[in-house]
């Protein structure tokens, strides 16, 4: 990552897309000129206000009651005109905001879930950290305060443009005298007010400059005690199991520390800051009368005058003081564009990375008319470069069904995330076969919703209906939940480990896809279970193949082949075993196994056990 994602341009060039996105750029504009509008039509009532402001004390100064009375009715339909505009102009402003956010989410989720994007951006933890957080909150403080921003600078530009020429015609001219040297000074309430303005402003950027930093780091470390708490959650059963409670206490005690720490440093800044800006906030509105007060006292101009003078000044001086009023928000929110950024341009890394030449990754060839699984000089790496297998060649035919075996950490696993095209890191080529294909890791994904829903899931298949939803539960063994499709539960949390890995199989049965790639997919199945649903899968779907990658005993005999990975010195080496298995050997070992499996009693035999009362 190079320095441009520290840049506001960088944000620029990330979020602006809203503004030319089809389907959006309508709404986009059309809402960008009604704040454009609403704000010409605020200042236009601050201009308003400002000379009524010198008419009622021109007329209090004169002990005009008629006049009075008369401005009262004018300010009534001031302040009514000013809540009406600023009623319109939050509405407008929260929907530019609410779909500028939706836009920016959905396009980011859309790089994030793509092509195994968000396994991908995993493997570099170091470097962008909880994606999840940055999406969901950096993205809305990004959003809401850019709107909020661009509206009080469209503010501060209109009410600059304004009451600097009233403060100008009210100014009139000051003498100045250095030493023997004398002049006018036109317009010198509007010099005064600049002055003022801009040395709160460097004092401000001095002073909190390094609130961008802290504001960012504090950032990082709320979403690091977030991401704790929420795997203290979902992992509740095997730190109760464990009786880690303490471990995780501490670590959580831990990030909470460093969230402390941040803060602290967040606070120290924010404290120094504020020194300034409370006194400038005291000052606001005193200097503005002192600086209009020679003119006053020189009989120049009236008590009206005075005090229009002095509001043209104030607004003179808010528009010249938006870094002093808005640095502590500027500094939270250059803090949220700088992880939106870094998201995005670690996406964009992820996504040349498949643009390389084809030697320095993994190639991944789409289907063509073979119905082979071909891998030639296949080596995968990890991402900082270090070879998991060095050397691949392998040719799968339908139906085959191939056992891949290793050691822990030879790069099994690798293999079949090479293949699913979301392991870009290596070389070499992967041909894909005709066919659907389905890949079974040892955790299966379970979305929210019914359990109809996870097991059509990813996508339906056209005739299937709840008969045959319940045929494949009963066929796995899960009969138990055959009459709960429709109930809606967090099923990753309410089924075991054994149980979830049932309902994967009979998802693969429901889908019947071409080939399947299962990463210990029955680990958490007993001997029988896994003779089960083996054999389903054999009995139900005779022209699918089968590549698992596994070590469980018990495993080869329902395959026909056999790889292991051997380690080497530059990797491990993908070998095949030394006698292929003919599928006559698997039907003799599937029916030794079936007679071994206790049969249920027959009628009569449930009749005579408890007429017995056995």
């Amino acid at each position: 990552m190079d320095t441009p994602h520290s840049s506001v341009r960088a944000f620029a060039a990330v979020a602006s897309g809203y503004w030319t996105a089809p389907g959006y750029r309508l709404v986009a504009w059309t809402l960008t000129g009604g704040m454009v509008l609403l704000g010409i039509v605020n200042v236009g009532i601050a201009l308003w206000l400002n000379i009524w402001n010198r008419d009622f004390f021109n007329a209090l100064d004169k002990k005009d009651v008629g006049q009075l009375l008369q401005l009262l009715w004018i300010l009534a339909a001031i302040v009514g005109s000013a809540g009406v505009a600023v009623a319109i102009q939050l509405h407008v402003k929260r929907r530019l905001q609410i779909n500028w956010r939706s836009w920016l989410s959905h396009v980011t989720v859309r790089r994030w879930l793509n092509g195994g994007r968000e396994y991908q951006l995993g493997m570099l933890a170091d470097e962008i950290d909880n994606p999840d957080g940055r999406i969901a909150e950096d993205i809305r403080v990004s959003t809401e305060l850019a709107v909020e921003f661009a509206q009080s600078i469209l503010q501060c530009i209109l009410q600059l443009v304004t009451f600097l020429s009233v403060l100008w015609i009210l100014s009139g001219s000051m003498r100045i005298k250095l030493g023997d040297f004398e002049f006018d000074l036109p317009g010198y309430m509007v010099w005064a007010a600049i002055a003022y303005a801009l040395i709160g402003s460097l004092l401000t950027y001095a002073l909190g400059r390094g609130l961008i930093h802290a504001g960012n780091v504090r950032q990082g470390r709320e979403a690091d005690y977030r991401s704790g708490l929420t795997r203290a959650r979902e992992h509740a059963e095997g730190i109760a199991l464990m009786r880690g409670e303490v471990d995780e206490r501490e670590r959580l005690r831990g990030s909470l520390f460093d969230l402390r720490a941040a803060w602290n440093v967040q606070t120290r800044g924010q404290g120094n800051l504020s020194l300034l800006t409370s006194s400038l906030a005291y000052l606001a509105p005193i200097v503005p009368l002192i600086v209009a007060l020679p003119r006053y006292l020189g009989g120049e101009i009236a008590l009206g005058g005075l005090m229009q003078t002095a509001q043209a000044f104030s607004s003179v001086q808010w528009a010249l003081s938006w870094l002093i009023d808005n640095f502590p928000k500027f500094a939270e929110w250059r803090a949220s564009t700088d992880r939106v950024v870094h998201l995005h341009l670690a996406l964009t890394d992820l996504e040349d990375a498949a643009e390389v030449p084809d030697d320095a990754r993994i190639v991944v060839h789409p289907a063509t008319e073979s119905d082979r699984l071909i891998m030639r000089e296949l080596g995968v790496a990890r991402p900082d470069g270090q070879m998991l297998v060095a050397e691949a060649e392998i040719e799968i035919r339908r139906p085959e069904r191939v056992l891949i075996r290793g050691q822990s950490g030879s790069g099994k696993s690798t293999i079949m995330r090479a293949v699913a095209g979301v392991w870009p890191w290596g070389r070499g080529a992967i041909h894909l076969p005709t066919g659907a294909i389905t890949f079974m890791p040892q955790k299966p994904y379970f979305p929210l919703g019914a359990l109809r829903d996870i097991m059509l899931y990813p996508a339906a298949p056209e005739g299937i209906g709840d008969e045959m939803l319940k045929d494949m539960l009963h066929k796995v063994g899960l009969d138990h939940l055959r009459d709960r499709l429709d109930e809606t539960e967090r099923w990753d949390h309410i089924l075991s480990g054994g149980e979830q890995q049932r309902v994967a199989f009979a998802r693969v049965l429901v889908h019947k896809p071409d080939w399947i790639f299962m990463d210990e997919a029955t680990s958490a199945l007993d001997e029988a279970g896994q003779e089960n649903v083996m054999k389903l899968l054999i009995e139900e779907l005779p022209g699918t193949s089968v590549v698992s990658i596994g070590h469980r005993p018990g495993l080869e005999a329902f395959h026909t082949r056999e790889l292991t990975l051997v380690p080497g010195a530059d990797g491990t080496k993908l070998r095949a075993h030394t006698a292929a298995r003919s599928l006559g050997d698997i039907y003799r070992k599937m029916a030794a196994a079936s007679r071994a499996t206790p049969r249920t009693p027959g009628f009569w035999a449930n009749v005579r056990s408890n007429l017995i009362g056995r």
